[in-house]
């Protein structure tokens, strides 16, 4: 009788053990997908921190690098795209003072994609 009570009890063990290693399994299944999702938020985030700067910085140059005149103008900027537009901001944009224009920067993945950033601002161009 002995004999067949030790058979049974490492048998037990050995399913304890398996249990033990699914669940730890499990554990490590789900820890890899938070941590993955953490890491590809961080990279998101640090793509529209970039393309901020180059909207920022394309914005400024409105008027100076480049005429307000209506066109498009297309650039990029490392790993980045971006699209500036301008155009006369109401009917009543032409004044003796100058022209009120609407400027927009559109800042984007080089490869395509959604826009990570845009911003607009008016600018006063010279008569």
């Amino acid at each position: 009788m002995g004999t067949g009570q030790r058979h049974g009890q490492a048998g037990m063990g050995l399913m304890e053990v398996l249990v033990a290693l699914g669940i730890v399994g499990a554990g490590l299944g789900v820890l890899f997908n938070v941590v993955g999702d953490s890491a590809l938020r961080a990279r998101h985030g640090a793509d529209k921190q970039a393309a901020l700067v180059v909207a920022r910085s394309q914005i400024a140059a409105a008027g100076i690098a480049y005429p307000l005149d209506g066109r498009v103008v297309n650039g990029l900027a490392g790993p980045l795209a971006y699209s500036i537009e301008s155009r006369p901001y109401g009917d009543d944009a032409a004044s003796e003072a100058g022209t009120l224009w609407l400027v927009t920067v559109s800042v984007r993945a080089r490869a395509g994609g959604p826009a990570l950033a845009e911003l607009r601002s008016l600018r006063l161009a010279p008569p």
